[in-house]
């Protein structure tokens, strides 16, 4: 995969190719890959942060289960 393809596949803005490499068009587009690596990995973390099967509603203290949420109705 040529470097800015993730980034274009975003929409997002990326350098053209040209003859001159020192514009530095290809660790331009490198880097964009590199942010929308990044903002793939936040979207799918915060997709996984915390799962609806850790949601407790309960009157009573119910079981310990790492890392959920208690809620108590009034």
């Amino acid at each position: 995969m040529a470097n800015g393809d993730k980034a274009a596949a975003k929409g997002w803005d990326v350098v053209a190719e040209t003859d001159d490499h020192a514009v530095g068009f290809d660790d331009i587009n490198y880097t964009r890959d590199l942010v929308a690596d990044e903002v793939d990995a936040r979207i799918a973390g915060d997709a996984a942060a915390f799962p609806a099967s850790k949601v407790i509603i309960s009157t009573a203290t119910p079981p310990v289960v790492n890392g959920a949420l208690w809620v108590k109705p009034l």
